[in-house]
């Protein structure tokens, strides 16, 4: 079965049925299935697999979806931006954000490709009625984070500078692929949307600085893809690079016949940011006299090489200080590509060598880095 990617003119149909999916009772029923870890969650994780603990983590989480998704600005990323947040996450430390951080309060974030893949280590099984209808073999799962909302959250008013909640979603058809027959691929359609609820993720916002490196400490213990902070510093990822002139970004209303449709059921309405690698273009690219075009081919640098590849150079981050917040930040530098804006784009690799010193035959090989 074919996973078709996402769309970026599918992001408010995407964000209307999950809000559908949770005002009829199927995101409640669904939570309550799935929050055998309840307890931890909540602070007492002598009630994991408590029913009414369950039941209650359920209600909360359905509770701030609500609020999330109600007022979410929508967000779109490519799949060559997401390959790009990707890289740039690998070398990015993680950090405990501040309300700063976000452009806005509430957002949904969808991926045209998985933000994050991961294995899931313990055994999991999809039983519908009564039968297996999915068992991952050697009891893994492979995963996809697809999408994901943050939103204000305080921990029931224990969090005194407040906090952010994050939701991680899967690619449906990422699971109906995996299913053995149509029966189980209907009921499933029957009880989740398009988009799937994976897992959470809550941290709070603190303006003091020894909690803020114990913070640090955890999320740095915890930057391993089996962890939803680790999830939540890709989306991070994701949100620092929006402001660095390396990304391109647009508006795009949402089509005129879902508007009106969204209209009358008293849905919003606003415009999708698209995130991208490279501008938007809507003519061809022009010919010079002699007839030929002037895309990659044609694109040489001032040493007359040319280039059939577009490239960011040496991105890195740094540990930036803020003065008007009075916080550091990882920033991105030398955002700017190299190479015709039509071309595929590609990542420089570094490769360590080492190299025997001529002058010390006698000692050992030093290690030198080349580009």
């Amino acid at each position: 079965m074919t996973i078709d990617p996402f769309a970026a003119d599918e992001v408010p149909a995407l964000r209307r049925d999950l809000l559908e999916w949770i005002r009829d009772g199927r995101g409640l029923a669904f939570h309550a299935r799935m929050s055998h870890s309840a307890g931890t969650m909540m602070g007492r994780p002598e009630l994991d697999g408590h029913p009414g603990m369950m039941h209650a983590y359920a209600e909360m989480l359905v509770a701030q979806e609500t609020r999330t998704l109600a007022d979410a600005e929508l967000y779109f990323v490519t799949a060559e931006m997401t390959e790009l947040v990707q890289t740039a996450a690998a070398s990015m430390p993680a950090f405990p954000p501040d309300a700063d951080d976000f452009p806005v309060p509430a957002g949904l974030v969808v991926y045209e490709t998985p933000l994050v893949q991961y294995e899931r280590s313990e055994l999991t099984a999809l039983v519908i009625d009564g039968r297996l209808a999915f068992d991952p073999r050697d009891g893994r799962e492979e995963v996809g984070v697809s999408a994901c909302t943050w939103g204000p959250y305080d921990a029931g008013g224990q969090w005194r500078h407040g906090g952010v909640w994050m939701s991680f979603y899967r690619n449906r058809a990422e699971m109906l692929a995996k299913l053995h027959d149509d029966r189980d691929r209907d009921h499933l359609r029957d009880i989740v949307t398009r988009l799937v609820p994976d897992n959470e993720y809550g941290i709070q916002f603190t303006a003091d600085q020894a909690n803020k490196a114990s913070l640090e400490e955890r999320l740095a213990e915890t930057d391993k893809p089996a962890y939803t902070s680790y999830w939540a510093k890709h989306l991070m990822a994701t949100l620092l690079l929006m402001r660095q002139p390396l990304v391109y970004q647009r508006a795009e209303p949402i089509r005129r016949g879902l508007r009106r449709r969204l209209e009358r059921s008293g849905y919003p309405t606003g415009d999708i940011q698209i995130l991208d690698a490279r501008p938007r273009r809507y003519t061809t690219l022009p010919h010079d006299d002699s007839g030929h075009g002037a895309g990659p081919e044609a694109a040489a640098e001032e040493t007359g090489r040319k280039i059939g590849v577009r490239f960011p150079v040496r991105g890195f981050w740094r540990n930036q200080w803020y003065p008007s917040r009075q916080v550091h930040r990882p920033k991105w530098i030398d955002p700017h590509w190299r190479g015709p804006e039509d071309a595929p784009i590609t990542h420089a690799e570094r490769v360590r060598v080492l190299r025997h010193h001529p002058d010390h035959d006698q000692e050992a090989p030093s290690a030198q880095t080349h580009a």
